[in-house]
């Protein structure tokens, strides 16, 4: 009889680790992806890899939302071809600044190639932590 209680009683235990181990991953993924660097690669791909403003949007606050709507608004009366065939965009992470505990400044170098021409950018994303976690709250690129 002590035996049966204590089989029963390890199974409770092993499920009940079992849950916990699940839950913990389950947390960890969803931390994992929502921390400043991943929001600001996301938005990076988003925005300039496989342009998505919908997407990057998703990925934004405050006035960094407000310039996606913007060029979403002047993309409206525009007729756009299928895009260019031979478009491809790498980027790298070129530094990191954090602010103060909620503001965190990325520097991503970025290489646009259409067809035999080349284009270099430098991207300025800040990420701020808002009530939604962490979103793109600025952006802005330059010619390098």
């Amino acid at each position: 009889m002590f035996f049966a209680g204590t089989v029963i009683g390890v199974k409770k235990v092993h499920r009940g680790v079992v849950f916990c181990a699940a839950a913990l991953l389950a947390l960890a993924a969803c931390s994992a992806a929502e921390d400043p660097e991943s929001i600001a690669q996301n938005f990076v791909e988003r925005y300039y890899v496989h342009p998505d403003l919908p997407r990057a949007k998703a990925l934004a606050h405050g006035l960094a939302r407000r310039k996606i709507e913007e060029e979403e608004r002047l993309l409206e009366a525009v007729t756009r071809p299928g895009g260019a065939a031979n478009r491809g965009v790498s980027y790298s992470l070129h530094s990191t600044r954090k602010m103060w505990e909620g503001k965190i400044f990325f520097v991503y170098d970025i290489t646009i190639s259409v067809d035999s021409r080349e284009m270099k950018k430098r991207a300025f994303i800040a990420t701020g932590r808002v009530k939604e976690g962490w979103r793109v709250t600025n952006f802005q690129e330059s010619d390098i």
